[in-house]
């Protein structure tokens, strides 16, 4: 299983936190990425997790329409800013023997902390940096068992946006 973590893009800066939409340059963001992306990696795709704050609904959107996938987006909990990062990847263990990959769409600190309790075990750790618009792609090698609640998982790549910041608007 591979699980894909998209941190939203730019978003408006109006209350509440949750109606914050997208900016034109954020919408354009989440296209560029897209761009730069081969969706070769992403056809094995079976669900769209997101936030239910609106910039990572848009996010979501526009990845899954730019990427071409079939995937059906669904709303999530357990994923919005400040949620606890266990429950996030218990959820994500729980759906890891059904094979298929994970496109997870949500904000910081919960994804930064996901990722550094998915790949070292321990959340707060200040390793792993989600700007907006950033991309990781995990890789489940030991499946979740009794002795492993998460499973475990290895980077295989994140992209930040300067990456993909001169492609072609």
């Amino acid at each position: 299983m591979r699980l894909f973590l998209l941190r939203h893009a730019q978003a408006n800066d109006i209350w509440p936190d949750s109606e914050r939409t997208l900016t034109p340059k954020g919408r354009n963001q989440v296209k560029k990425l897209c761009r730069y992306l081969d969706k070769n990696n992403f056809g094995n795709v079976v669900q769209i997790w997101h936030s239910p704050y609106l910039r990572a609904v848009e996010t979501a959107q526009i990845f899954k329409e730019q990427m071409l996938l079939g995937a059906p987006l669904s709303e999530t909990g357990n994923i919005t800013p400040n949620d606890n990062p266990r429950d996030a990847a218990r959820m994500i263990a729980s759906v890891s023997c059904f094979g298929g990959d994970l496109v997870v769409v949500s904000h910081n600190p919960i994804l930064e902390n996901l990722c550094d309790l998915l790949i070292y075990g321990q959340k707060d750790g200040g390793r792993t940096i989600f700007k907006k618009c950033s991309l990781a792609a995990l890789t489940l090698i030991e499946p979740p068992s009794q002795f492993n609640d998460y499973g475990t998982w290895t980077l295989d790549f994140l992209l930040s946006p300067s990456l993909f910041s001169d492609q072609i608007s």
